[in-house]
């Protein structure tokens, strides 16, 4: 399978090892109450490089501080012992240095332990008769609500947005005029603009919950010049995502927009993890995303004009809303729930306009309910239905089909009428959130349109079995493999994203990324067997006898063949695995 994920800059990334430790740049405090020492040193060690730092501590107090001077990755474990250990680093692996201080100095090691420290944390070693207890904070005191001098991490690309005379971003409704550069530090991305020569652009907030329910912000660029932004195709719009309600390290919607990917939606927003400036203040670890609207590179559909009066058969992106908008189409949906549908492009309707999308949407509504297999799929594209389906269920996202859920469709072409297909993904901030073992659509939390209706079409239950067969087989692991990568290009930023808005409104802590990693992994390996126990390893999907090609192949690579998938897409398979979605 092909990835479209990113990673970077591999020296930071924590090893896999159960015992690495990361900590950012900072101040390390620990109690004094249980060591016997004048003068102590913190004695650390990595696990991929023979070296040891001794740093020296120095009273605070009642408590003893060591100043890290830079982020440290990868380090094994610490101690704590008496001044005769001389500061500075040493060639010597971190074991064998603290044996030598208890076996051979006679030093007592008051303080040894595998336990994350995460910035603004009260940390905790194992404890012991003679180990001493501390916190991990910051030069700054990062323990206070939304601390605006927390610093930058230094791990990821930095956003800098500067609004005119520095006026704060108050509302989603207006945008103000200002800069923005991008400084990709050493992440092997090329820099967007400068602070010399920043781009110009407007800025205002988006998002309903996520924009009201939360002091951390998420916003919206609209650049006055189309550009490419951190290797995604060339575009003025895009959103800077907070994510501030994941209480799962940042990982619901990453996995929604992977799995998207991986079962071959048409197109899924592409991200960048970022960190942001916005006039001079610090405001954490944010997701540079493509935002959902018609264009060559993102739904890629004809765009209709807002009020136009001919052509009006499409292109159409709409969004099933939980929120009343101006515009809006409303109806009872066929099981009696009032159903609300946004229009997003055009958005300001001509009659011809709002006669059309009104006679589609209820058409489409009365074909889901309805009995005619060939009026449904006539209108409705089945397999992009069921990849989007496949993609909620996975992460079982009990807010599916009643918010954020996306439909588009293309102009009719002469003697072709063209079909509606779900997507793109966008919202997963309710995955999990139930955690049940049942479908989605069975007693929701939420309103659920529409799907309780479809998945109980045959060709429905037909097609999603044929998909699971190659998800289960051929992409599953695919996507533990990539939620490892997201972790470790992540997990630096997330400590300093939770030393800055840590004790803010209903904002979730995201500091202990191992451990959010390890929640959501379970999650979703719970999901996949709950689904097994449902679906079986599904249905292999049936192959044209035309499209297959055997080929001999070098002993490594085993026997390839070309296979063409039911909704016309070309996968290549290898030694009972599928890689490389090469065509449609």
């Amino acid at each position: 399978m092909k990835h479209n994920f990113i990673v970077l800059l591999s020296a930071l990334l924590m090893a896999s090892s159960a015992g690495a430790l990361t900590i950012p740049q900072g101040t390390l405090y620990f109690d004094n109450s249980k060591t016997r020492y004048s003068t102590v040193r913190f004695v650390y060690g990595t696990n991929q490089r023979p070296e040891t730092h001794a740093l020296a501590m120095t009273q605070d107090g009642n408590k003893w501080r060591v100043d890290i001077p830079a982020t440290v990755s990868n380090m094994y474990r610490f101690t704590f012992v008496g001044g005769a250990i001389p500061e500075g680093v040493y060639a010597q692996d971190f074991n064998t240095f603290k044996d030598s201080i208890s076996l051979q100095l006679g030093l007592l090691r008051t303080a040894t332990s595998e336990s994350q420290m995460a910035a603004g944390d009260i940390f905790v070693p194992e404890t012991g008769d003679n180990w001493a207890q501390g916190y991990w904070t910051s030069l700054a005191n990062w323990q206070t609500s939304g601390n605006a001098t927390a610093t930058l991490s230094g791990t990821l690309p930095v956003v800098y947005i500067n609004t005119e005379n520095g006026a704060p971003i108050v509302d989603k409704d207006t945008y103000l005029t200002g800069s923005m550069y991008i400084d990709p530090l050493q992440t092997g991305y090329a820099a967007l603009g400068s602070a010399e020569q920043p781009l110009t652009g407007q800025f205002k907030g988006r998002g309903n919950w996520t924009w009201n329910g939360f002091d951390k912000k998420p916003y919206r660029i609209k650049l006055d010049t189309k550009q490419k932004v951190l290797g995604m195709p060339s575009n003025k719009h895009w959103c800077l995502m907070a994510h501030a309600d994941d209480n799962m390290g940042y990982l619901k919607n990453a996995v929604g927009f992977m799995l998207s990917e991986q079962l071959g939606m048409r197109w899924t927003p592409k991200y960048v993890p970022v960190e942001l400036m916005l006039n001079g203040e610090y405001m954490g670890l944010y997701f540079l995303t493509e935002q959902v609207r018609i264009g060559k590179n993102r739904v890629n559909i004809t765009e209709q004009d807002d009020q136009a009066v001919d052509s009006v058969t499409g292109g159409w992106l709409v969004e099933i809303d939980n929120y009343r908008e101006e515009g809006n189409v409303e109806f009872d949906e066929g099981n009696g729930q009032h159903m609300m549908v946004t229009m997003k492009s055009p958005e300001v309707l001509s009659a011809q306009q709002r006669q059309y999308i009104e006679q589609q949407l209820n058409g489409l509504n009365t074909a889901i309910y309805g009995n005619s297999a060939e009026q449904l799929w006539g209108m409705l594209d089945l397999d992009e239905a069921v990849r989007f389906y496949l993609v909620q269920e996975l992460l079982e996202d009990c807010e599916s089909y009643h918010g954020s859920c996306y439909l588009y469709k293309d102009r009719d072409r002469v003697g072709r009428t063209e079909r509606w297909l779900f997507g793109p993904v966008w919202d997963f901030g309710n995955a999990y959130n139930r955690n049940q073992a049942s479908w989605i659509y069975d007693n929701p939390i939420f309103a659920q349109y529409w799907i309780g209706r479809l998945a109980q079409w045959p060709e429905f239950q037909a097609k999603i079995r044929e998909f699971w067969y190659v998800y289960y087989h051929s992409l599953k692991d695919d996507t533990y493999s990539q939620i490892a990568d997201f972790v470790n290009t992540i997990s630096v930023a997330a400590q300093h994203d939770a030393a800055r808005w840590r004790g803010t409104q209903n904002y979730q802590d995201n500091s202990r990324m191992n451990d959010r990693k390890n929640d959501f992994t379970g999650r979703l390996s719970s999901r996949i067997q709950w689904l097994y126990s449902q679906w079986g390893e599904g249905t292999e999907p049936p192959i044209d006898p035309e499209a297959i090609e055997q080929t001999k192949s070098s002993t490594e690579c085993g026997t390839a063949r070309k296979l063409l998938l039911p909704d016309g897409r070309i996968v290549i398979e290898r030694n009972g695995r599928t890689y490389d979605l090469i065509g449609r």
